[in-house]
């Protein structure tokens, strides 16, 4: 009984990496990430973020944000309450930028996009496969 007790003790404590996720912040578990979003932005309501988790590793998700006929793909971590992603262009090995996705409210995201040259471009997404 007491392995068992430190198994899941130690699990518990290493799940994301060397950070404990205390279990009422529901925003750092992948699935608050996980799925389709669209942008609900003025003027920036074509975009889409697809967001993955990888079933290779805990707390590692994938993306793909596609606005402007541009793909962006990459893949991160949660850190904190956020999700933190390195991007670059579909296709490519060169870094276009990071994306930070903020949880708000139920079935809502902040982002921000943050380009490797230009401005920061901030969004709002809402989840489109409820």
């Amino acid at each position: 009984m007491l392995r068992l007790t430190l198994a899941v003790a130690a699990c518990t404590a290493i799940r994301c990496g060397s950070s404990f996720v205390a279990p009422e912040s529901q925003a750092a578990l992948p699935d608050a990430f996980a799925g389709t979003w669209r942008s609900v932005t003025p003027s920036s309501d074509f975009l889409r973020l697809t967001v993955f988790s990888k079933s290779s590793e805990t707390c590692a998700l994938t993306a793909r944000l596609t606005f402007s006929g541009v793909a962006w793909e990459g893949g991160g971590r949660i850190a904190g309450d956020s999700l933190v992603l390195h991007m670059s262009t579909a296709g490519s090995a060169v870094p276009t930028g990071t994306v930070v996705v903020h949880p708000s409210d139920a079935g809502t995201v902040r982002v921000q996009v943050r380009p490797e040259s230009g401005a920061t471009l901030d969004l709002i997404f809402v989840r489109e496969d409820n």
